[in-house]
């Protein structure tokens, strides 16, 4: 019956990656459509991103050494403590944090105070991607490109949950996580779930949202977002599973809950799906705005705002992350303006830079 199941589940999920395809295809020849030079030109910034943002990082994770995975046998589970309390002393997250090793036994009392260190930085690491997942791939709309930035978050995620635990699981059990990435690539890539709308955007906006423009369409791609905003918090969850969990009867064990992984998903982009129900709302009024934007690029508009007041406002952000949120934010509200001016940019750095040439003697 199991194997049955599986065959069905890579049944569907082929053709999940038909319509990825398919999407792949829609894109490349809307940008033959403009030129044929432009659409070789986004042939190579797909290569680019590949290579950067997904191979880079894999050949990373498998330079890591093989530490973790769950005991299959619960009387094997002491000496596991004991061998991954030896291994994070070297731990270079609980070395700066200053954790005193010598506090602690290496029992399960220890383990776990060892896991309460770590688990924080493993929530943020998880709130961050999947945050960048749910807006980027609202503001995409296009189903390749949501599958390559599921992909590219969900490589970097487990990339950075193997280093703040210094060491990645077995390469069976990498495959096994391997696995749930490829699935969520199929599934959010090819939208063909938005499940989502109702239960967790209709709170959000309640009553009013007949009255905003456009709001089928804000709704819409806001659901596909959170949907792939779950995808990769299910991703991240295994992971981090996998690298704590002491025992585990079978690898359902090790698989969380749909509703685990709606609640969690619900609480890492609350905040930011509330800011976004703000400007929703905002949008109807604000007279100010530009009948060319709301008409245009209504998602745009509002995630861009959204995202602006997210940066400014939220507290569990760093530096980087912050910086990286305002420009994004920038990007989606006006992404020709945003263009324009960087490229402005660039011509003006380089006329300073030709001005201050001659004082340097050159």
């Amino acid at each position: 019956m199991g194997s049955v199941f599986k065959r069905i589940v890579l049944l569907i999920s082929l053709f999940f990656l038909y319509i990825l395809v398919k999407e792949f295809l829609i894109l490349y020849a809307a940008a033959r459509t403009v030129h044929p030079w432009f659409g070789i030109g986004v042939l190579v910034l797909i290569a680019a991103f590949l290579g950067y943002f997904v191979l880079i990082p894999v050949v990373r994770i498998l330079g890591f050494r093989p530490r973790y995975s769950p005991a299959r046998d619960p009387e094997k589970t002491a000496a596991l403590i004991e061998q991954r309390m030896n291994h994070f002393r070297s731990n270079p997250y609980l070395i700066r944090s200053g954790f005193d090793f010598d506090a602690v036994q290496p029992d399960r009392d220890g383990y776990d105070r060892v896991m309460a260190v770590l688990l924080p930085e493993a929530e943020r690491i998880r709130k961050k991607y999947v945050t960048q997942v749910f807006y980027t791939t609202a503001i995409a709309q296009n189903g390749f490109l949501d599958a390559l930035l599921i992909l590219s978050a969900s490589v970097n995620l487990i990339r950075e949950l193997f280093v703040l635990y210094h060491g990645r699981v077995s390469n069976r059990d990498l495959w096994t996580i391997a696995r749930t990435v490829y699935f969520s690539i199929a599934i959010g890539g090819s939208e063909g779930v938005e499940y989502a709308t109702d239960e967790i955007l209709a709170k959000v906006f309640s009553g009013s949202v007949k009255s905003i423009p456009f709001a089928s369409r804000i709704l819409g791609s806001l659901a596909d977002g959170f949907v792939n905003a779950a995808l990769l918090t299910r991703v991240s969850l295994i992971t981090e599973k996998y690298c704590t969990l002491l025992f585990a009867e079978s690898n359902r064990a090790l698989y969380p809950s749909f509703r685990t992984v709606i609640s969690t998903t619900k609480i890492l982009t609350g905040d930011l799906i509330e800011k976004v129900g703000i400007e929703t709302r905002a949008l109807s009024k604000d007279k100010a705005e530009t009948l060319a934007l709301r008409t245009l690029n209504p998602v745009g508009v509002i995630l861009g705002k959204a995202l602006g007041r997210y940066a400014e406002e939220s507290a569990r952000l760093s530096p980087i992350h912050r910086e990286w949120v305002r420009e994004t934010s920038q990007l989606a509200h006006n992404p020709f303006g945003y263009v324009f001016r960087k490229v402005s940019d660039l011509f003006r750095r380089s006329d300073t830079a030709d001005g201050r040439m001659p004082d340097r003697g050159i």
